[in-house]
């Protein structure tokens, strides 16, 4: 077969081969092939020299045929995980550790903390692919001995949660926003803890416009790509990715998504949640009162007034269960609840911060000066204003934070999957329009504020 037809052949060829860091003086030799996707391959590898061997991962990037611009993206993927990783910045047990970075004419290979346990999706989608075949449903059950993730049990699902909002919350504190959040880039480590991984469309623009940036079913709205990109208002990353988080929490708990995309005309789910948020109480009825309020203030989808990732710790840590008690009264928060007063953190408001704006977030036909602008929400409301312009530099180059193009985070270039296809709209459509208020999806959308822009 050839390497056309199997590009898995290349990479075998690498087998064996010793990749050498002459700063750290340690040397890797290469023992497997754990993955590959569209920038390049992931190696299992061992240190050689050091009793007892260390396992790594290795990943590697070709800088074959790339343009000046994707080489700066690979350097800022490396940069900012560096900097994550660093003794200086405390570096953090749920944040996939990067041990060096190697550098060839051809090539550049991040050594990283190998997690033995694969990834977070296929953990979910395997226990709960035998759940369904057992029929046990979501029904809770207890622990499993020692930290091992259990879909099935709440205080394991919580623990998770926990686990990677620790890690997303030391990385917003040092101006990093992942924008990729989804079960396959959250890594299973040997002793079953979590480790956030995959920064390659990470930026520490504080706003951006790099709209379509990450997987489609974990988007925000303000992230989602539209025709019209080009005349929106820019979206701040740490909000879109505390989105992510909710669609993650439903992914542990019930295997599934809430809808396909958070677009109001692709998505007729979407657009009832949009237009009267109660209807995820109808979608998922097992939910607790306190579970749904965490998934009310992290769905919430005007983006000013959406929890911030501490805010959402916080809400996580105070969940008792998911799932209802028995007896336990319907009573959820509401879309009211957006506005209620949120933990303080320098993020959840950049009325008077300062950020780099993205490279790609000019604002066509706007009259403002280009180091202020007036972020304004999806209802018209002015908001977040003043915000100016910095030029982000590193120990790689100085270009700006922000990344423009997807850069390696589909492991295989699988087609990302939506775990056993969200709630079916069209079996329940009358159901939840009633529910909204509206007799068909044309009075719902008709309904829609004049200034909401639908995405």
């Amino acid at each position: 077969m050839s390497l056309a037809t199997d590009p898995m052949n290349g990479a075998r060829e690498r087998i064996g081969d010793v990749l050498r860091d002459e700063t750290n003086n340690t040397a890797y030799q290469i023992l497997d092939v754990l993955g590959y996707g569209t920038y390049g391959y992931i190696y299992l590898a061992k240190t050689m020299g050091s009793s007892p061997a260390e396992y790594k991962a290795v990943k590697a990037l070709s800088k074959l045929g790339l343009t000046q611009t994707q080489l700066l993206l690979q350097r800022q993927e490396i940069d900012i995980h560096l900097s994550l990783s660093s003794p200086a910045n405390n570096s953090h047990p749920h944040i996939a550790d990067m041990a060096s970075v190697i550098e060839t004419k051809d090539s550049l290979y991040l050594v990283m903390e190998y997690c033995s346990g694969g990834d977070l999706y296929d953990a979910i989608t395997s226990q709960h692919a035998a759940a369904s075949d057992s029929g046990l449903g979501f029904s809770a059950m207890p622990n499993l001995s020692g930290r091992c993730l259990n879909v099935h049990s709440d205080a394991s699902v919580l623990d998770a949660m926990t686990q990677i909002l620790s890690a997303l919350a030391h990385s917003h504190s040092n101006k990093v926003f992942h924008r990729d959040l989804k079960p396959e880039n959250i890594l299973v480590a040997g002793d079953g803890s979590l480790k956030l991984a995959d920064f390659g469309l990470a930026t520490k623009a504080q706003v951006s416009s790099d709209f379509g940036c990450g997987s489609s079913f974990y988007m925000a709205p303000e992230q989602q790509p539209t025709p019209r990109a080009g005349g929106r208002r820019p979206y701040l990353p740490s909000k879109s990715d505390v989105w992510s988080l909710g669609i993650i929490f439903l992914n542990l708990r019930f295997g599934r998504n809430p809808w396909k995309l958070s677009r109001a005309e692709a998505d007729p789910t979407f657009a009832a949640y949009a237009q009267n948020a109660t209807v995820l109480a109808d979608m998922f009825p097992e939910l607790s009162s306190s579970a749904l309020h965490f998934l009310h203030r992290v769905l919430c989808v005007d983006p000013n007034e959406r929890a911030d990732v501490f805010e959402a710790l916080e809400l996580v840590q105070g969940i008792d269960t998911i799932l209802r008690k028995d007896g336990d009264s319907k009573e959820f928060a509401t879309m009211e609840d957006c506005g209620e007063d949120r933990v303080a953190s320098e993020y959840s408001s950049l009325d008077s911060s300062v950020g780099s704006l993205s490279s790609l977030s000019s604002h066509p036909g706007s009259d403002e000066p280009e180091t202020m602008f007036h972020m304004e929400d999806d209802y018209g409301r002015r908001g977040h204003e003043a915000v100016k312009t910095f030029s982000w530099s590193s120990s790689w180059s100085s270009s700006s934070g922000s990344v423009g193009a997807k850069a390696w985070s589909d492991m295989a270039d699988e087609e990302e999957m939506d775990f056993n296809e969200p709630l079916q709209f069209e079996e329940k459509k009358e159901d939840v329009l009633a529910q909204a208020g509206f007799t068909s999806l044309t009075d719902l959308m008709l309904s829609m504020p004049a200034t909401y822009e639908v995405l």
